[in-house]
């Protein structure tokens, strides 16, 4: 599928572990250039899972803006809307700064 998104793709929504999202990023860079288009034009996003701890959460967050994903896809915690309030006070503006 990478050499598809290499091709054609405006996105493309990845899962794994960080190591594995590094590596499927930094191929999808090399795809790209082979087929001639810059790959910072291509938006790489992810899904964040809210439920894990918060020091688990800014490290993945970190992990994935390392690797060259902008956009990450907060899931609904199953903790409810006082987890997500709580993530919205207290973590994500750490990660927009």
């Amino acid at each position: 599928m990478l050499p598809i998104v290499a091709r054609r793709a405006d996105a493309w929504h990845a899962f794994g572990s960080d190591q594995s999202m590094a590596a499927k990023s930094r191929l999808l860079d090399e795809l790209a250039e082979k087929a001639g288009r810059d790959p910072r034009r291509i938006l790489r996003s992810a899904s964040l899972s809210l439920s894990r701890p918060w020091d688990q959460v800014r490290r993945r967050a970190a992990h994935l803006r390392d690797a060259g994903f902008g956009y990450l896809i907060a899931e609904w915690p199953s903790e409810g809307k006082k987890r997500l309030e709580e993530f919205v006070e207290k973590v994500m503006p750490e990660l927009v700064s």
